[in-house]
């Protein structure tokens, strides 16, 4: 019985969210990634990668970690990886915007202009287009957001 109620929980969350009023504050601290999660609910370390319809290879699950200011800048991390930006927050679609700052001297910055997603702001820094993260459910120490389509990532607050 406990399964088919988290079945039926979970496939509600993937088709339609849940409504809930979010607001920045709610949002600034640290959130630690704990899991990514299928949409029977089941823990997920290796992912199929597919592109096109066709089956590239198996992805490890590696997300970041977020710790968000009030300032409305935001640090994200992983074991592989250092990033920062800015965000902010779409309440009607409870979505997190998170704009990739893009350091001047990057080897990457000449292909990114050529591609036209990245902004140059007063900072001096170039800011790539926002990457939407929906949050699905929202509770003051946790939080659910929608990765790939069959995917939701489980985050707590530190």
């Amino acid at each position: 019985m406990k399964k088919i109620i988290s079945t039926i929980l979970t496939f509600l969350i993937f088709h339609i969210g849940i409504s809930q009023e979010i607001v920045e504050s709610d949002l600034i601290g640290e959130w630690t990634f704990i899991e990514l999660q299928d949409e029977k609910g089941e823990k997920q370390t290796n992912i199929p990668l597919t592109r096109f319809g066709q089956e590239m290879g198996i992805e490890k699950v590696n997300r970041d970690n977020y710790i968000f200011n009030d300032n409305g800048t935001y640090k994200s991390f992983n074991r592989l990886n250092v990033s920062y930006g800015t965000w902010s927050l779409n309440k009607k679609t409870n979505e997190i915007n998170l704009e990739l700052r893009i350091e001047p001297t990057s080897p990457y910055l000449p292909s990114l202009k050529k591609a036209k997603i990245v902004t140059k702001r007063n900072d001096g820094f170039y800011y790539q287009k926002a990457i939407k993260k929906r949050i699905l459910i929202f509770g003051t120490d946790s939080m659910t957001i929608a990765d790939r389509k069959k995917y939701v990532l489980i985050y707590k607050r530190k």
